[in-house]
């Protein structure tokens, strides 16, 4: 079946994406982009919109980190964000991607993701246990969450409460703002035809 390795190769785009990231210093709630911006606004959503053109996967677009966009979120999760891909045969792939990151006396062990329409898949990424201080410990849970698009379609129209479960249930409230934003994002084509492989906008 085609969508597996496809997934599969989105999967493995959206960590390298991370990986990239991970490289500099971390950026607190408070000064980050993500924070100053209005998350009911598609055109402020799109001002941080990334894009990247790979030879092999096609069209990839990064959305921002909602994990920043408030405080309570950011206490839970590092990063939060939607990929997209349109391959080579004009195809889309939707992956959410999340970063819970946290301190707790054990993993949470998220394993179940829904939404109002149902389960969705959720992929296991990796796992690292952090600093310990006393009972606690940080640790750091990455997982994937393929989209269909006709989940995204009606997320962009009416937003998306997912709910992902393990040892203890998390409520994410993304706006159909987020949906619209990376819906709406498609640079021109002269941009594409003058970017190098691989190079992000």
């Amino acid at each position: 079946m085609k969508i597996i390795p496809q997934i599969l190769a989105l999967l493995a785009l959206a960590s390298l994406q991370v990986h990239a990231d991970s490289n500099t210093e971390p950026v607190s709630q408070e000064s980050s982009k993500e924070a100053k911006i209005d998350w009911q606004s598609p055109e402020e959503i799109t001002t941080l919109i990334e894009y990247k053109m790979d030879p092999v996967n096609g069209e990839i677009t990064y959305g921002p980190n909602f994990a920043l966009s408030e405080k309570k979120l950011s206490e839970n999760f590092s990063e939060i964000y939607l990929v997209r891909a349109v391959d080579l045969e004009g195809e889309d792939q939707y992956v959410l991607y999340v970063t819970a990151q946290y301190n707790d006396e054990g993993w949470r062990s998220y394993s179940k993701a829904t939404t109002k329409d149902g389960e969705l898949r959720l992929v296991p990424m990796s796992k690292d246990e952090n600093v310990c201080e006393a009972a606690n410990c940080r640790y750091e849970e990455r997982i994937a969450l393929p989209i269909s698009f006709i989940n995204f379609f009606d997320s962009a129209n009416m937003g998306m409460d997912l709910t992902i479960t393990g040892n203890r249930t998390y409520q994410i409230k993304l706006p159909s703002s987020y949906f619209k934003a990376i819906l709406n994002a498609a640079p021109d084509d002269e941009v594409y035809e003058n970017l190098p492989k691989g190079q992000k906008i």
